[in-house]
């Protein structure tokens, strides 16, 4: 069996990233009503007997017990990572895996990238192996943010350079968000043109989705 990581960074990409696992958790359920921790869920999930002390015992087969989800929560605010742990998903999420500031980047490239890489490389590091020790086969790291934000353009890119050398055999996935043309952020131009260098250098594979056809899923 074969895991991923999914690494949601900024406000775009854990509002995505959220809603990427309530949509995974409630698919299963409808193909899978015995409640098997099978194959497919591995992939994003562990399953955990809540029972054992510290991060809890893995499971390996047999009957779901309680899933987390294999990922690492970053943002340079804490709003949205707060309201996540106060909402319905609250218990998918390992606590030990989030990192968050109160100061934010300032929709500035270089304050996500430069500033926040550097403060937090090796905090976020620290969590990325500790992912991966959960996996047996680990596959990609699967990265969600958003190009026109400074936390999501600047650390996000930083991030990809940090897996190519620290993870060089496993695959960089990335969906990036790109401002719409609506986009009334100033700085959202600069940002995305910077951050694509990095995706362009780092990333394996880039899946672009448009700000603004999220905008148009979510109001039909």
């Amino acid at each position: 069996m074969t895991q991923s990581v999914v690494v949601q960074v900024g406000q775009c990409g854990n509002q995505i990233g959220c809603c990427f696992w309530d949509l995974a958790l409630r698919e299963h359920a409808a193909v899978n009503q015995k409640g098997i921790y099978d194959e497919a869920i591995s992939s994003f999930f562990r399953n955990v007997d809540t029972r054992v002390v510290g991060d809890g015992g893995s499971i390996s087969k047999g009957k779901i017990c309680s899933l987390k989800a294999r990922a690492v929560l970053i943002d340079m605010e804490e709003g949205v990572v707060n309201e996540i742990l106060q909402g319905p998903l609250r218990d998918v999420f390992d606590t030990k895996q989030l990192i968050t500031d109160i100061s934010g980047s300032g929709n500035n490239w270089a304050v996500g990238h430069r500033v926040f890489g550097s403060l937090y490389q090796d905090q976020i590091l620290e969590k990325l192996r500790k992912s991966a020790e959960h996996c047996d086969c680990l596959q990609c790291f699967f990265i969600i943010h958003s190009m026109g934000g400074g936390t999501g353009s600047g650390l996000g890119t930083f991030l990809l350079k940090m897996l190519e050398d620290e993870f060089p055999e496993v695959y960089r996935f990335v969906t990036s968000i790109y401002p719409s043309g609506e986009d009334d952020v100033i700085t959202s131009p600069y940002n995305s043109i910077l951050a694509m260098k990095e995706l362009n250098e780092h990333a394996d594979c880039v899946l672009p989705i448009d700000n603004q056809n999220i905008i148009y899923i979510h109001s039909s």
